[in-house]
């Protein structure tokens, strides 16, 4: 399966290179590397406990493409300048997206390597790919933009081909033509946009949303697709995992998500703590280890308030990762001061049989 990483702060700006690169388990070192504590035992004596399944969706090779956005007011800075309004007449305050893409391997890629040595942020949405059918190519790379909203996605939706044409119809015609590439993930994102915005045109994807309009959005997405299934498969339909985040700079919500009765999604885990062990102005390292001028000598307690949400800790103290729950979300809107984690709607029916388990 893929994996994302996601950094959201109201004051800290964090830099990529010091949490898409620099640690050991970073997700550009995810490519092959893994580090599940709490869900996949790393003791090889221990191994022979593990769920199978469980191993088997966190340890593909995710050599299949990246993708980073970072959010920025640059665009609302220079296009408002001192007349108040845009050139098109949509609204341009707040944070932006920028991204960039590519199909070779993070560390491998120069221009990412640079990009991230010199970008800060105080929100990053980043995705490596390991491909489900789908071609090889920079548009079916996560993160997906709609106006000011980023999504991302690792997991599959079970016989998609067979649901496509039906989840399609689903959409307002602004996400629909807003869809490049081919993936599931992506038509996800355009259904999750359509009940965001409540079917707007396009414009609607310049504003913001309450978080709480942005769960409910995530909700009937997966209830969408789940109920399409069994309509139109029946009892042929198969589980899905679906690890989704959506932001818009500001708020963010994430499922970890599988509708099997006993089998775990993809690995998911939170921080409210690492952001100070991922960022060189303060101490310590993502690694444990000491390397001379790191340390800028800012004290732990000036460091913002944050959240990271990621497929796999990143940092070596695994007591600042919270593994996220089978069917659970999270929910962080720092201008409301809200900060959840919690059961996800789940209709007993939901429950699918997987064939590979068979």
């Amino acid at each position: 399966m893929c994996r994302w990483f996601a950094y959201l702060s109201p004051t800290e700006p964090s830099l990529l290179e010091d949490t898409l690169i620099t640690p050991a388990n970073s997700l550009a070192h995810q490519v092959h590397d893994h580090y599940l504590p709490q869900l996949i035992p790393h003791n090889p004596s221990d191994l022979h406990d593990a769920d199978h399944l469980t191993t088997a969706r966190n340890s593909l090779y995710n050599i299949d493409g990246l993708g980073v956005a970072w959010y920025t007011t640059s665009y609302a800075d220079f296009e408002r300048g001192n007349t108040g309004h845009s050139s098109d007449g949509l609204e341009t305050e707040g944070l932006w997206p920028a991204v960039y893409k590519a199909v070779q391997s993070p560390l491998n890629d120069l221009n990412f390597r640079s990009l991230c040595r010199n970008t800060e942020t105080r929100c990053c949405f980043a995705h490596i790919r390991a491909a489900s059918g789908t071609p090889i190519a920079t548009v079916n790379n996560h993160p997906f933009l709609f106006g000011r909203h980023a999504f991302m996605h690792n997991g599959v939706v079970a016989g998609f081909s067979a649901i496509k044409r039906a989840v399609c119809a689903e959409m307002s015609e602004a996400a629909f033509g807003a869809v490049n590439g081919g993936t599931d993930s992506e038509h996800l994102a355009a259904l999750y946009m359509t009940y965001l915005t409540s079917g707007g045109d396009a414009s609607a994807f310049s504003k913001t949303y309450g978080v709480r309009e942005m769960e409910e959005a995530m909700r009937r997405t997966v209830a969408t697709v789940i109920e399409t299934q069994k309509r139109l498969l029946g009892s042929k339909a198969a589980p899905n995992s679906l690890n989704l985040c959506a932001t818009d700079g500001t708020r963010l919500v994430a499922y970890r998500f599988r509708n099997h009765a006993t089998e775990q999604p993809p690995s998911l885990y939170y921080s409210t703590k690492a952001g100070t062990t991922l960022n060189r102005k303060y101490p310590d390292h993502p690694d444990g280890i000491d390397i001379a001028g790191r340390f800028e000598g800012k004290d732990v307690e000036e460091h913002g308030k944050h959240l990271i949400v990621a497929s796999e800790p990143s940092t070596y103290k695994a007591e600042d990762w919270e593994l996220i729950g089978k069917n659970q979300c999270v929910l962080a809107d720092p201008v409301s001061k809200v900060f959840e984690v919690r059961d996800v709607t789940y209709e007993k029916d939901w429950d699918a049989e997987d064939p590979s388990a068979a």
